[in-house]
C-alpha cells in the first residue's frame, strides 16, 4: 500500500504536484512538532522528516530535471501517511494554513484515507 501503490504516469503526476507543496507541508510538519496533543510517534516522524528535507544532499539531487523533488515528495507523504495513521487527520486538518481541498487532494494523491 501507500505510495508504492501509486503507478505509471499517474503515479509521477501525483508526485509533481506533491513536490510542487513540500514547502507549504514543510510548515504544516513544525506546526505539528509544535503541538502538545500531536503523539510522540507522530512528531518522531515530523522531525524526521523535517531533517531529511534541510539536509542539503539528497537521494535525488534537486537540480535533475523532473525528478530532482521526487524523493522529498516521497519523504513527505510517507511521513504524512505515519502522522495521519497516529494524529489522526482532524488534528492534521488542523495545522494546515492553505486550502482544505489541497489537503484533502494531498492525502489522497498520497492513498492516505
Amino acid at each position: 500500500g501507500g505510495v508504492g501503490a501509486l503507478s505509471g504516469r499517474r503515479s509521477r503526476e501525483a508526485l509533481t504536484q506533491l513536490a510542487k507543496l513540500v514547502p507549504v507541508c514543510l510548515a504544516l510538519l513544525r506546526d505539528l512538532l509544535k503541538d502538545p496533543a500531536v503523539p510522540r510517534q507522530a512528531k518522531v516522524v515530523a522531525g524526521l522528516t523535517v531533517a531529511y528535507l534541510a539536509l542539503p544532499v539528497d537521494l535525488i539531487p534537486d537540480f535533475v530535471p523532473g525528478l530532482g523533488h521526487l524523493d522529498d515528495a516521497l519523504i513527505v507523504a510517507w511521513a504524512l501517511r505515519h502522522i495521519v495513521a497516529s494524529a489522526g487527520r482532524e488534528r492534521v486538518a488542523e495545522h494546515w494554513t492553505g486550502d482544505p481541498d489541497t489537503l484533502d487532494r494531498i492525502l489522497s494523491l498520497a492513498r492516505i484515507r
